[in-house]
């Protein structure tokens, strides 16, 4: 069963070039696609940039796959570069306004007080670091030192967050 593999060892066998290379990476995206883009549709609030974003997030990770630190957790690493990859575009684009598409979730909900519009009253109204900290700690169930981690923060200065 692939779930039983390690995020370790898939990186290893990725890594390798070797028979099951190409296996290891699919599995590392099968596994984790679903959460970055989660989290980079979150960001962004429109489906197309959350793909093209998705799909950058995991070509640089399979191309800095030598960078990782054996012993690191994956997850952490690959929601560190969906969010550089996000803060990337927004220095390109800087968008005048937010546009969502007419499929976001937040378009809808059926009262305003559902999970959804808070998420969305959160995006609207925090800091890009604050609101990813909280994203990424109650949505994604990351601990406080991996949130830290992603944000490139210390532990102590993200509790303050």
């Amino acid at each position: 069963m692939a779930s039983a593999i390690s995020d370790s060892d898939l990186v290893l066998t990725a890594r390798s070039g070797g028979i099951g290379a190409d296996g290891a990476a699919d599995a590392i995206i099968h596994r984790h696609h679903e959460a970055i883009y989660g989290f980079l549709y979150k960001l962004t609030g429109r489906r197309e940039d959350a793909e093209d974003l998705t799909q950058e997030t995991f070509l640089l990770a399979l191309r800095k796959l030598h960078t990782f630190k054996a012993g690191c957790q994956l997850r952490p690493w690959l929601f560190t570069i969906a969010r550089r990859q996000a803060i990337t575009q927004w220095r390109k684009s800087k968008p005048t306004s937010e546009l969502l598409d007419s499929d976001h979730p937040s378009t809808q909900a059926d009262h305003p007080h559902d999970s959804v519009a808070l998420w969305d009253l959160a995006k609207q109204k925090l800091k890009r670091d604050e609101f990813m900290a909280l994203w990424l700690h109650y949505q994604e169930d990351f601990s406080v030192k991996e949130v830290a981690k992603v944000l490139r923060k210390t532990t102590p200065h993200l509790k303050v967050i």
